[in-house]
């Protein structure tokens, strides 16, 4: 079974509910299967109702017609009901063959309730034949009998009645009229079958094409998940071989010309590799393989330690990062890595793109909140670049110029702060400069009380390690 098969099914329609045969096959067994967990439910409501009939009878019936009637009663209709009832909850039979048995037991009952119509016609007592009406409804609607065997079921009793009466001696006049009401019950009945087959089979066709583009989704989602792995893998390890390699040969007393060929390809491997990272960390993201782990510390060392991460890639661009005067023993609630990465990616972007020679690294209460800045004294941003730079592959430039990049580094921003419950943005003008900052909330005691906060916990490494699915490699902008 495929989606196709099931599309096509949906356009084709089923007003004689039927479908193909693959899908006719795999309905019909679901079908059963509900028709068995119904008759659990049913069963006991159909022996309190026959049961009340006995009491009925007994004391309204005279008693030698009673005796008849509450005897087909309870040796024939609440034995086959109290079996059904019984097989429900057994393995054996199948779905399919407690379906017949299922539908027998609703004929058997209804040709019961004919039984004793004719015994009272023959005891010149004329019971009415409301009890037939009861009959057809309950098979209909309350036992969930499919539209065909339903109908089929119904018609039999329906014939029966009818000779019964006949063979009775009731007025043809009599019997006509009683007809009347017995087959506009059933009329009613065939149609309300009919739609709530209709209906169930619809909702079948949609539920099995919804588990197919589940299963399909959750296995894509699989494969990009073994993919994004293979590749963090496979892809970082020679890099990181090359990047060893160069560092090694930049230290070996090389020409002037050789070392400026040695750190050109430290910078493209270096490029490279932020590439590589960006790309695999919004894949992590988009599957769902990161995961915060939000914890209370202290902010002062991480922004210290981001520095120290930062200040090597930042020279190379000509620049140097600052770690400003802030509020001591800020403490604030996310997770260290993903906010470190977070930071560290708009620190990179200030040093690659902003076309400045100072990033300054601050920290204060604002609000409710803790409100981390990167400022640069750059190029600045122009208004509609700065509506749309959080979002995935826009790039912003020096000037008239577009940066290198993806475009994914402020994305992951976006994406890693939203996670942690926290917010980011922007602030520029053209020619001086760009503050990009990061809201995350404060301890709980803190944000409500604004009290002194509880002794701050040990951080981890602002360096993410194997636990984690962030790559420490400095992002691209």
């Amino acid at each position: 079974m495929d989606t196709q098969i099931i599309r096509t099914q949906q356009s084709a329609g089923f007003r004689r509910l039927r479908f193909s045969l693959e899908l006719e096959a795999s309905y019909r067994r679901l079908r059963s299967a509900t028709i068995r967990d119904r008759a659990r439910m049913v069963a006991p409501a159909g022996l309190l109702i026959f049961g009340i009939f006995v009491l009925l009878d007994l004391a309204t019936l005279p008693p030698d017609l009673a005796r008849v009637t509450v005897a087909i009663r309870l040796s024939v209709t609440c034995p086959i009901i109290t079996l059904a009832w019984w097989l429900s909850y057994c393995r054996w039979p199948g779905d399919l063959a407690f379906e017949r048995l299922y539908t027998l037991a609703y004929l058997a009952g209804g040709l019961s309730v004919v039984v004793i119509i004719a015994a009272a016609r023959l005891r010149d007592f004329p019971m009415p034949y409301e009890g037939m009406l009861l009959m057809l409804m309950f098979g209909y609607f309350a036992m969930g009998l499919p539209f065909f065997s339903a109908s089929i079921a119904s018609a039999i009793i329906i014939v029966a009645y009818l000779t019964a009466e006949l063979a009775t001696g009731l007025q043809p006049g009599a019997v006509m009229a009683n007809l009347f009401f017995v087959l506009t019950a059933n009329i009613i009945g065939m149609v309300g079958a009919w739609l709530s087959e209709y209906r169930h089979r619809a909702h079948f066709l949609d539920q099995q094409l919804l588990n197919l583009l589940h299963q399909s989704a959750a296995e894509e989602s699989e494969r990009k998940s073994h993919l994004i792995t293979v590749a963090s893998h496979d892809l970082r390890q020679p890099l990181n071989t090359i990047g060893m390699t160069l560092e090694n040969l930049s230290g070996a007393g090389l020409m002037p010309d050789q070392r400026i060929l040695v750190q050109r390809l430290q910078g493209t491997v270096s490029h490279f590799q932020r590439l590589l990272g960006n790309v695999l960390d919004i894949s992590r993201i988009n599957e769902g393989m990161i995961r915060p782990e939000n914890d209370v510390f202290e902010l002062g060392p991480l922004l210290e330690q981001l520095v120290e991460l930062t200040c090597d890639h930042a020279a190379m661009q000509g620049s140097h990062v600052t770690l400003a005067d802030s509020e001591s023993g800020i403490q604030v609630l996310a997770d260290p890595e993903l906010l470190s990465r977070a930071l560290q990616n708009l620190i990179v972007n200030a040093a690659d793109h902003s076309g400045g020679d100072e990033i300054r690294l601050s920290a204060a209460q604002l609000g409710t909140m803790i409100r981390i800045r990167v400022s640069d004294n750059g190029a600045g941003l122009s208004e509609p670049l700065q509506d749309t730079v959080f979002q995935p592959f826009v790039r912003g430039g020096r000037g008239s110029e577009t940066s290198a990049g993806l475009g994914l580094g402020l994305a992951i921003v976006k994406e890693l702060t939203d996670m942690m419950n926290g917010d980011c943005g922007v602030t520029s003008r053209p020619g001086a400069g760009t503050t990009f900052w990061v809201d995350v909330p404060p301890p709980k005691e803190q944000r409500e009380a604004r009290a002194i906060a509880q002794p701050a916990k040990a951080i981890p490494s602002a360096v993410p390690d194997s636990r984690t699915p962030c790559d420490c490699a400095p992002p691209g902008g």
